[in-house]
């Protein structure tokens, strides 16, 4: 009955030290993957701001429907998450010494926005806290899905029955940068080029996208409902219905799209 055992204990403890590293790692990973995500959504939609006293304070507004985000945020770091002034949006806001330390070393390499950059340094420099330079983005990086939160949308063009999932800001250089990782192009937004949109409108890399970037990096708002609506869009094309007379069977379909597509768009839900 003995024979053997010294090899059985040890076979035994390799497997438990294996899936112990093997956790650690999906812990690490994880730890991340919530840095890079918190990363985009201050880059988008966040502020440091300094008083003139020197009191730092951090803000994050967004709409309302994305509570979610703003949340997930306040239960990392603390802080308060009440109404703005404006009907529609909610700010998380903190404050506290600790806390803001806290999110330094979460984001600290891994701020692109230029803007929110500089806001950083001099919050480094509050705190004698050496602010690192910018990693370069990789693909499967939770930035993005961070940045898509705040400021990204999913929309389809009716005259020309297309989708688009897009990213809008004030400056270019950021946006770019975009581009060389996840593709698309980058365009101005408005006629005086004060405001630069990232776009990606090609079925293929729409597709690509959210079959093996965001299905892993998962989005916290509400714009994730959108992604199921958009393979179903593309279903629908293919049959025909985007084209089919209103009154039939496929047009039918089509119409319950665009409810559905709508309901999304509503605030409230």
């Amino acid at each position: 009955m003995l024979v053997g055992t010294s090899e059985t204990v040890r076979m035994f403890s390799s497997c438990l030290c294996s899936k112990s590293e093997h956790k650690k790692g999906n812990d690490e990973l994880n730890h991340l993957k919530i840095r890079q995500w918190i990363a985009g959504v201050i880059d988008g939609d966040g502020h440091f701001h300094i008083s003139k006293k020197g009191y730092v304070e951090l803000s994050v507004v967004m709409e309302a429907r994305d509570i979610a985000c703003l949340y997930k945020i306040k239960q990392r770091y603390g802080g308060s998450v009440k109404a703005t002034s404006h009907a529609r949006a909610l700010r998380f806001r903190w404050h506290l010494m600790a806390g803001i330390q806290q999110v330094i070393n979460d984001v600290n390499r891994l701020i692109l926005n230029p803007v929110r950059y500089l806001q950083l340094k001099k919050v480094c420099s509050i705190y004698n806290i050496d602010v690192l330079p910018s990693l370069t983005i990789e693909y499967n990086s939770a930035y993005l899905s961070g940045l898509f939160d705040s400021d990204g949308s999913v929309y389809y063009n009716k005259q020309s029955m297309q989708v688009f999932i897009t990213v809008s800001q004030k400056g270019r250089e950021w946006l770019d940068i975009l581009v060389s990782v996840y593709g698309g192009v980058v365009r101005s937004a408005n006629k005086d080029a004060s405001a630069f949109k990232w776009t990606v409108s090609k079925k293929f890399d729409i597709l690509n996208l959210i079959d093996n970037y965001f299905h892993w990096n998962n989005c916290v708002s509400a714009k994730n409902k959108k992604f199921g609506l958009v393979k179903h869009f593309y279903y629908l094309s293919s049959i025909g219905a985007l084209k089919a007379p209103e009154g039939s069977v496929l047009g039918k379909s089509f119409t319950q799209f665009v409810d559905r597509w709508e309901t999304t768009n509503n605030l409230d839900n």
